[in-house]
């Protein structure tokens, strides 16, 4: 009995890890990139060893659509979209409640046009806006602060993909 017990829990353990060292499909790929002011690589035998000397702190600057970021960039490699697979990921809504502003977050997985929609309690929309953007985290900022206070109903499509969520105004 001791044995037995002994054997599943080795077998249960070595399932565990292979089931963890499995690779996701729908995983992003960083890639090994660094902006800095200098650095280098070296090889020494099977080691690659890399440095850079560069901004130690990462500051975000934005003036309406523009971004410019400073420091260590890690880009992000996007997976392949599948077969009838989503274009969208990571659909999010905030803050909500909103008082003057709203952001639709959401990672885009290939080229594709964007419809974002606010419905009222009539069933009217009261905001329409359609843009076209490029693969990656993409964060559209829209203005309520003109709307009257209520509930009103989001609705966000990209190719086949809707997805709907309840927006408070105060």
């Amino acid at each position: 009995m001791i044995m037995k017990h002994f054997s599943t829990k080795h077998l249960l353990l070595a399932i565990f890890l292979a089931m963890a060292w499995l690779p996701s499909k729908a995983q992003l790929v960083l890639v090994r990139e660094v902006t800095a002011s200098s650095g280098t690589s070296g090889t020494a035998g099977n080691i690659t060893i890399d440095y850079t000397i560069g901004e130690a702190m990462v500051q975000t600057f934005s003036n309406g659509g523009l971004l410019l970021t400073q420091g260590f960039h890690q880009p992000e490699v996007l997976p392949p979209i599948l077969p009838g697979g989503p274009a969208a990921l990571d659909f999010m809504l905030y803050p909500n409640p909103a008082l003057t502003t709203v952001k639709v977050g959401f990672n885009l997985l290939t080229d594709a046009t964007v419809v974002f929609m606010l419905v009222n309690t009539l069933g009217q929309v009261i905001y329409q806006e359609v843009k076209t953007f490029g693969p990656g985290k993409i964060v559209i900022p829209v203005q309520v602060d003109r709307l009257a206070a209520g509930i009103y109903t989001v609705v966000f499509k990209v190719q086949s993909q809707v997805f709907t969520e309840k927006l408070i105004i105060q």
